[in-house]
């Protein structure tokens, strides 16, 4: 959950800096107690290594997705974020700390598709013509539905709009939006 609200405030600044990425990298850093607790020790078999503080702590996971092709896109950042989590996650460890990152952003204007394709006489190119149309529409409608979302927030505060996942126990967003450098303004 606080992996997804974080994958979602980063597409907005994304957004608002008119910036595109073709690449996330997500760090998972695990809790000294994972190793402190006798019952969790007892089943973590993996890597230990020892913190800036000198404590054992087990090894944080990190994880690099490609997206395919650079985009703003909450929709195919979010999938790209939560296939990544899957795979790098030990779900029996307690998590500290979570970093999400785009990485090889470039300005949006400086993209330039190039796609080639090698033709062949078994494909309906006029069915593929159409599925590239609606996904380009698809992906103008988030687009203009982005940034209205950033509008709105803008005028009246970050907690103006949130998504319902931001409204369950254990998300982090609402308190995460009233701090500065985070801690509480």
């Amino acid at each position: 959950l606080v992996v997804q609200e974080m994958t979602d405030l980063m597409v907005y600044d994304l957004v608002e800096k008119r910036m595109v990425t073709d690449q996330i990298v997500l760090d998972i850093g695990y809790d000294i107690e994972n190793l402190s607790d006798p019952a969790r020790r007892a089943r973590y078999r993996g890597e230990v290594t020892v913190d800036h503080y000198g404590r054992k702590v087990p090894k944080h996971a990190h994880g690099t997705g490609n997206i395919g092709k650079k985009t703003s896109s909450t929709k195919r950042i979010m999938e790209t974020v939560l296939d990544l989590y899957d795979r790098i996650i030990n779900r029996d460890l307690l998590v500290r700390r979570v970093t999400v990152t785009a990485a090889r952003i470039v300005p949006e204007d400086s993209v330039q598709e190039e796609s080639f394709e090698q033709m062949d006489l078994f494909t309906d190119y006029g069915f593929v013509e159409k599925k590239k149309k609606e996904e380009q529409m698809a992906l103008e409608k988030e687009r203009k539905t982005q940034q209205m979302v950033l509008d709105i927030k803008k005028k009246f505060g970050k907690n103006a709009v949130l998504r319902g996942m931001s409204l369950q126990e254990g998300a982090t967003a609402r308190e995460r939006n009233e701090q500065i450098g985070g801690h509480k303004a």
